[in-house]
């Protein structure tokens, strides 16, 4: 039934129906919309080595425990030795063998 109008169809009958009907929009749309801006979901960070980037905000919105979206990414690798100690291997004979 609903390959039978375009999306814009369909907003246009939803418009004069009063009826619950949102399309699904593809993801420029969704960062790009009113209602991601205004719930500030797509946040601006200054990632060292690289400059401003975006990225999506946290969704949920907590009143006494707020998320912090203010701290860029670690650098590429900058984590591979913890992680790899956290599973219980050791990363010197990976780097050893230019694995990591």
């Amino acid at each position: 039934m609903f390959r039978e109008r375009t999306r814009d169809e369909w907003e246009a009958f939803a418009g004069e129906h009063d009826c619950c009907l949102e399309p699904v929009l593809d993801l420029d749309e969704a960062l790009g919309s009113e209602l991601v801006a205004a719930r500030g979901m797509v946040v601006e960070l200054d990632q060292p080595g690289i400059g401003k980037v975006k990225q999506v905000g946290a969704p949920i919105r907590l009143s006494r425990t707020p998320a912090d979206t203010t701290g860029a990414a670690p650098a590429l690798g900058a984590d591979t030795d913890a992680v790899l100690r956290e599973v219980g291997i050791d990363p010197q004979p990976l780097r050893d063998e230019g694995v990591v």
